[in-house]
C-alpha cells in the first residue's frame, strides 16, 4: 500500500458528494427518481469502500506477518548472543 491511498478515500467521497449535488441541482428529477439515484450512488460507494477495506486488511495482515518474522529473527539473534 502506498502513501497515496491514505488520502484517496476523503478525496473520493468529496468528489462523489460534489458530483452528486451538482447533478441533482442541474437536472432535478421527481422524488422517486431521485431516491433511486441516491440508492444507486450509495451502493456504488459501499462497493468501493468494501474493496478498499479488503485491500487495507490484506496490507495490515501482510505487514503484521512481516513484523512478526523480523521480531522473531531479532529475538533469536539476541538469545544466541
Amino acid at each position: 500500500m502506498n502513501g497515496n491511498r491514505s488520502s484517496a478515500l476523503p478525496s473520493y467521497l468529496a468528489g462523489l458528494a460534489s458530483g452528486f449535488v451538482l447533478a441533482v441541482l442541474i437536472a432535478p428529477r421527481p422524488g422517486a427518481a431521485t431516491r433511486k439515484l441516491i440508492g444507486r450512488k450509495v451502493r456504488v460507494g459501499e462497493d468501493w469502500v468494501e474493496e478498499q477495506a479488503g485491500a487495507v486488511k490484506e496490507w495490515v495482515v501482510t505487514q503484521g506477518a512481516d513484523l512478526r518474522d523480523r521480531v522473531s529473527s531479532v529475538a533469536e539473534a539476541i538469545t544466541r548472543s
